[in-house]
């Protein structure tokens, strides 16, 4: 069992004064990680080793409040063997093998970039960071400790805003009696929580002529676009949980009953018509056996109940295509949304799922998800790094990014005023937009289905759920635009990869179903390991783990399975077992 520290009081107290707590973002990283976190209260710290916890993740805001009590009921757990992950703590050196000394303390606001880290080598680091991109360091929102490691072993360097190397680790792994201690000189959970979410749209552009949009979120600046910064952090906790051989849920469900590599997700929108775009776009799509989701205007768009029926025959989806109206002066607000979900409801008999807003716009900092939910919805596909206005003469043009520094959905998280409550609503980011072709920029002649070969490339090695943006529009009148889809597809098949397609909000069903997988009852024995895995997704799911010794067989329900794979990546050798949809128990035998 995997725990992290949450103290209900602080966060109360802190968002009163009008303050994050930042460690709340724990919970989306445990949820990403597909471990099950359990959040206990720092008064139960002391008694941890009774617990039966096996990894600790102890956050900035809470860890520097622990009493003495506390903190020598972490030291004995991690003595017998226990594996605790800080970030940024302070009480806990000797376990952690450091000693400090100043801060580095963040500028201007919450939301500066206010240090770079660079990987070492180690195991725990192996391949997270693309060699493409070594010359992009990492990044830190937060205030930062300077270190030094008196024991154990430097993970990362630390470097300032300017790129000068400060001589001090960003990150340790400490060998601490018979358990390990992994240390991060920063608050990871604000960073990643930074990192997807943003900062709040400022007051003054919510007021400029040109509307907010969602890429006014983002805090990456002048770094590469490129690196998905959140996921390469999350990978590096991962890589620390799995020392103590947890099973995790994997990112990927199984495809066709197998271990799959990557998992792709296709739409784009569609606005007011005219139909033919949509069905010409469908039908092509249901040729190359793909799925495909559409947002529409339901007030506005002349498909009628016949062509919406052939879309969904084809096996497509449909959804709301949220409008800022004129009238308004562009501006969207709760009523909005609610009124245009109640519309498509009103047309097409069922509630939108996955949404996007008009032209990408955005309100504030987490208003707009908070509203699209009050409205029903539950899914958002407007989140996107490319950092231009649509007067731009490379508006809508080809853009391959994580601007939200990740590459899987991401939950929406309220700011102190609502007391950093979880909003029904999850992110999903593009980052693949009409990549392959120039006909967004009314370009028929250029060939460039060469793009795509990066994205798909990341896809497959990192196992992300990649977000592929074509307008029905591109794909339907643009040849070129239907070769980059092919194209993609034929990287799959050149690199062998087993990839799992959806429409987005396919992929909503499966993040959702994913985040309420258990994994329970986890057991060691001499030459096995056991566990119960709860299931609720159609398909079932993959569990994976770090094989700390070689394995010899995997049972589900005591039925010998063929249906598991093990894979020399990152932190060493993985095993990935299929596990049906339903309760069953699986038993690892070892060599």
């Amino acid at each position: 069992m995997l725990a992290y520290v949450f103290d209900a009081q602080l966060k109360s107290d802190l968002n009163e004064a009008g303050r994050n707590y930042w460690d709340v973002y724990l919970e989306e990283l445990c949820r990403f990680l597909g471990v099950g976190g359990w959040a206990i209260g720092p008064e139960a710290i002391a008694d941890i080793a009774d617990m039966g916890v096996r990894v600790l993740i102890v956050g900035r805001e809470t860890g520097n409040l622990l009493d003495g009590d506390a903190r020598d009921g972490v030291r004995r757990w991690v003595k017998d063997g226990g594996i605790v992950i800080g970030f940024g703590v302070t009480g806990l050196d000797d376990v952690f093998g450091i000693s400090r000394g100043s801060v580095l303390e963040q500028k201007n606001d919450d939301y500066t970039i206010s240090a770079h880290f660079d990987l070492r080598l180690h195991e725990l680091t192996h391949e997270i960071h693309p060699m493409m991109f070594q010359d992009q360091r990492l990044l830190i929102l937060s205030d930062v400790e300077r270190i030094e490691t008196f024991a154990g072993v430097e993970l990362a360097g630390l470097y300032d805003t300017n790129g000068n190397e400060l001589g001090c680790p960003a990150m340790t792994w400490h060998e601490f009696g018979k358990g390990w201690a992994g240390y991060f000189a920063f608050d990871v959970a604000k960073t990643m929580w930074l990192l997807h979410q943003g900062k709040p749209i400022p007051a003054e552009v919510q007021q400029t002529p040109r509307y907010p949009r969602a890429y006014d979120l983002c805090v990456l600046g002048n770094n590469s676009r490129k690196i998905p910064y959140a996921d390469e952090l999350a990978f590096l906790v991962q890589n620390m949980i799995a020392q103590s051989g947890l099973p995790l849920v994997h990112q990927i469900p199984p495809k066709d009953g197998k271990v799959a590599d990557a998992l792709f997700y296709w739409g784009g929108d569609e606005y007011t018509g005219p139909t033919e775009l949509s069905l010409k776009a469908s039908d092509w799509m249901k040729e190359k056996q793909l799925p495909y989701h559409i947002n529409l205007q339901a007030e506005n768009h002349p498909m009628t109940a016949q062509e919406y029926q052939h879309i969904l025959d084809n096996g497509h989806e449909i959804s709301e295509y949220y409008h800022m109206l004129e009238e308004d002066g562009g501006a969207a607000y709760e009523g909005l949304y609610v009124r245009q979900s109640r519309e498509f409801y009103e047309r097409f008999g069922v509630w939108p799922i996955t949404t996007v807003n008009c032209v990408l716009r955005w309100n504030g900092w987490a208003d707009s998800a908070r509203w699209m939910a009050k409205a029903g919805s539950k899914a958002d596909n407007s989140f996107s790094g490319h950092p231009i206005t649509l007067d731009h003469p490379l508006a809508n043009s080809p853009f391959f990014g994580f601007g939200a520094g990740t590459a899987f959905p991401f939950n929406f998280y309220d700011d102190a005023a609502y007391g950093n409550e979880k909003i029904d609503m999850i992110e999903q980011p593009i980052v693949c937009y009409e990549i392959g072709h120039r006909g967004s920029l009314l370009d028929k002649a250029t060939a460039a289905s060469e793009d795509v070969h990066l994205p798909v490339e990341m896809a497959i090695k990192y196992h992300m759920t990649m977000n592929m943006f074509y307008h029905p529009v591109y794909i339907a009148r643009y040849p070129l635009c239907r070769a980059a889809i092919e194209e993609i597809l034929a990287t799959i098949d050149r690199h062998d990869a087993k990839v799992v397609q959806m429409g987005n909000d396919a992929l909503h069903h499966w993040w959702t179903a994913r985040a309420q997988i258990k994994i329970a009852d986890v057991s060691v024995e001499a030459d096995c390991l056991k566990f119960a895995c709860d299931c609720n997704y159609e398909d079932g799911t993959v569990i994976k783990m770090l094989a700390k010794r070689p394995i010899d067989s995997v049972y589900c329900d005591g039925r010998q399975l063929v249906d598991y794979e093990v894979r020399e990546e990152f932190a060493g050798s993985w095993v990935f077992i299929v596990v049906p949809n339903g309760s069953h128990t699986v038993e690892i035998r070892y060599e």
